[in-house]
């Protein structure tokens, strides 16, 4: 009985240490002073551990993936949104540059409209007068006839070159050289000392075919010769007449001195308005009757 107690007692005793281990255990997990240290590692350990891997590890992961690789950089900043998509494809050079700098403004609007148009055709083409249709001699008009002779050393014979008619009607329009002798050939004289010309001296003379039909009224008709007197010691003078009227240069006044010179007077009575059929002759005058004749001009002030 007595060993049975002993017995009891003994295990009661061992009890009894294990509750306080067990106190101890969990005095020890909950809150104690060395295992609390031990839970306070453990909260330490594992909480930096945390935080290495989620707040610096995995935030800075998300950073990286996040912020910077995906939206910053390659998405939104450099590659899809500001390079790829904003700025050069889309934005900038694709749609806002290349398309519409260059294709309104270059071709359309500068280079068509501008140009041809505006700068060739209304102020190149139609602005002037028409070719040969100012008067040579120096005289006022509005129409303007104009030929001359020419000829070579090697064949003396002169022909005629028509060189302006800006008459309203140019049908009749022909010149010839003739003279009173027979077997009368026009003859170039003269190319030393000058361009050279019709000899027009003796019998010689010159007839011009012309109309004056579509002129209402002639104020004024200058006809003119470019030439000299085809004499070495006297001046000459030449003459004219039609149908209508005649006329004559002052006397003497075409020198006989190279260079040549254009010598008019007005031959208005001979040349009226409103004549299809008009013939003037011209022919050399006094003292020298001898011309040498390169061009002749007959300048109209008309209507």
């Amino acid at each position: 009985m007595r060993r049975s107690i002993h017995h009891l007692l003994f295990a009661l005793i061992l009890a009894g240490c294990g509750a306080d281990g067990d106190a101890d255990a969990g005095l020890t997990s909950d809150g104690g002073a060395g295992d609390g240290g031990d839970r306070d590692a453990a909260a330490v350990d594992a909480g930096p551990a945390d935080m290495d891997a989620g707040g610096t590890d995995a935030g800075a992961s998300d950073i990286d993936a996040g912020d910077v690789d995906a939206g910053d950089v390659d998405a939104g900043g450099t590659d899809a949104g500001d390079t790829d998509a904003g700025g050069m494809d889309a934005g900038g050079t694709d749609a806002g540059g290349m398309d519409a700098g260059f294709d309104a403004a270059l071709p359309d609007a500068g280079y068509d409209a501008s140009l041809p148009d505006a700068g060739y055709d209304a102020n190149v083409r139609d602005a002037g007068p028409p070719p040969g249709a100012t008067c040579l001699s120096g005289g006022t008009g509005t129409h303007v006839l104009r030929f001359r002779w020419a000829g070579s050393l090697g064949d003396p014979v002169a022909y005629v070159v028509y060189e302006a008619n800006t008459l309203p009607d140019t049908t009749r329009w022909h010149v010839s050289a003739a003279s009173r002798s027979i077997g009368y050939r026009p003859v170039f004289a003269d190319p030393f000392l000058g361009e050279g010309g019709l000899d027009l001296s003796g019998t010689v003379f010159i007839d011009v075919e012309l109309s004056t039909s579509g002129l209402s009224r002639v104020r004024n008709a200058t006809l003119a010769i470019y030439g000299r007197s085809f004499n070495t010691t006297t001046s000459g003078s030449f003459e004219w007449m039609s149908f209508s009227g005649s006329g004559a240069s002052p006397y003497a006044g075409v020198s006989n001195a190279a260079p040549y010179a254009w010598y008019g007077a007005s031959a208005t009575s001979a040349l009226p308005a409103g004549d299809s059929g008009t013939l003037l002759r011209i022919e050399a005058g006094p003292p020298s009757n001898a011309l040498v004749v390169n061009r002749v001009e007959i300048c109209f002030d008309a209507d």
